[in-house]
């Protein structure tokens, strides 16, 4: 194949995943207010003052072993929904994984709902090195999971920030960079 042939395939997959991203973030219905107008609200938003988690949200990890979010009460948790085919889910995964390793003997927890189907996410989890319990469950019960904690848009990555007292502190659209991260846990680790 020759290099121009190469360059225009790779172009070309570069335009089909950025359009896929940007049609699965705006399409109907994925706007804060549900309308096929409404874009996506992107970064941190603060949550009402003491939002509390809704009680009983159970959670199976990739052994197939129950878990709650309860069950982290006393820490700082943050709760990422990610995807195999999301690659901003993908480009943070170590930057998570790093702060799970940095702050997790200081009341750290995070915990990585997959957005995905069970077998792309078992085939993938060992590549991404995670360092932290990884979720899974049919697509759509993530999906209203995350519909339960703040994200009526869709969009992934998406994150819920939890504070020691079981409070919602705000929930992030989009990526966390290693420096907002870094700011947000040291801000809100236990005492």
């Amino acid at each position: 194949m020759s290099t121009k042939n190469t360059l225009l395939i790779a172009a070309a997959c570069a335009v089909a995943v950025a359009a896929g991203a940007g049609i699965y973030l705006l399409r109907p219905g994925a706007g804060a207010g549900g309308g096929a107008g409404d874009s996506p609200v992107i970064g941190a938003q603060p949550a009402a003052p003491n939002e509390a988690v809704p009680a009983g949200i159970q959670l199976t990890d990739l052994d197939g072993k129950a878990y709650t979010l309860d069950d982290f009460k006393g820490k700082l948790v943050i709760v990422n929904f990610w995807a195999t085919w999301c690659t901003p889910c993908l480009h943070e995964i170590p930057v998570l994984s790093a702060m799970q390793t940095r702050y997790g003997a200081k009341g750290f927890q995070l915990v990585g709902p997959a957005v995905d189907d069970l077998e792309e996410v078992k085939r993938a989890a060992p590549g991404l090195k995670f360092t932290y319990p990884v979720a899974v469950g049919e697509p759509e019960d993530m999906l209203d999971l995350m519909s339960k904690l703040g994200n009526d848009q869709g969009g992934l990555p998406f994150s819920v920030v939890i504070g020691p007292d079981g409070k919602v502190l705000e929930r992030q659209l989009g990526e966390y960079s290693e420096v907002e991260l870094v700011a947000l846990i040291e801000k809100h680790l236990p005492k």
